[in-house]
């Protein structure tokens, strides 16, 4: 036997034997590198990573309607605003702070003084009579006899290598000026170098 049923009831039927259009709300990470890539993801984000996790709530059909594809997507509801969760690594490393090349102030017995590129003392050995060494009983071979000295170097850093390296430019300008035709490319390019450390290590 066939049953007519009224419109209304069939409509009725055919929304309760309907699946629920009802899904799971979709979450979405946002993940930034060190680097400034962007990446978008289902799964939180990588250690050292900046993440901006965004929630969607879950979207439930119109009852009585079917999607075709067709259709114009309905735009999904504006969820809660972005949170943002600042991983341990996000924090951003301050610039390094210049650092001028190692250099040495030497001090002479004679109290003078000299800068160097490294440790360099230059042991001597210096005749005794030099020294104020009284020679004048000592046999002749005595005039041979000397004594090994060294020059007192110290490692500067910071502002006090800074210091010595704006005298050591000074000093190299007024070489570079007395300098003849045969040792001005040497003198020039002691002045370069010890500008380039001025004007860039030094700059504060």
């Amino acid at each position: 036997m066939i049953v007519a049923l009224a419109p209304a009831m069939l409509g009725a039927a055919l929304h309760a034997a309907a699946p629920s259009a009802q899904a799971p709300a979709t979450v979405i990470h946002r993940c930034v590198g060190p680097d400034g890539a962007v990446a978008l993801q289902d799964a939180p984000c990588p250690r050292g990573h900046r993440q901006d996790v965004r929630t969607f709530p879950a979207f439930a059909a119109p009852a009585g309607t079917t999607a075709r594809a067709s259709d114009t997507p309905a735009e999904a509801p504006q969820g809660p605003a972005p949170r943002v969760v600042e991983s341990p690594g996000d924090a951003a490393a301050p610039p390094p702070t210049p650092t001028p090349p190692p250099i040495w102030r030497c001090t002479r017995p004679d109290g003078t003084q000299r800068l160097a590129d490294r440790f360099d003392p230059q042991p001597r050995c210096v005749p005794l009579s030099m020294l104020g060494a009284d020679l004048s009983r000592a046999p002749p071979a005595a005039a041979l006899l000397c004594r090994t000295i060294e020059d007192d170097c110290v490692a500067l850093g910071g502002d006090a290598a800074c210091a010595a390296w704006r005298e050591r430019l000074a000093a190299a300008e007024s070489a570079l000026r007395r300098a003849f035709s045969d040792t001005a490319a040497e003198r020039r390019s002691e002045r370069d170098r010890a500008k380039a450390v001025v004007e860039g290590d030094c700059r504060r």
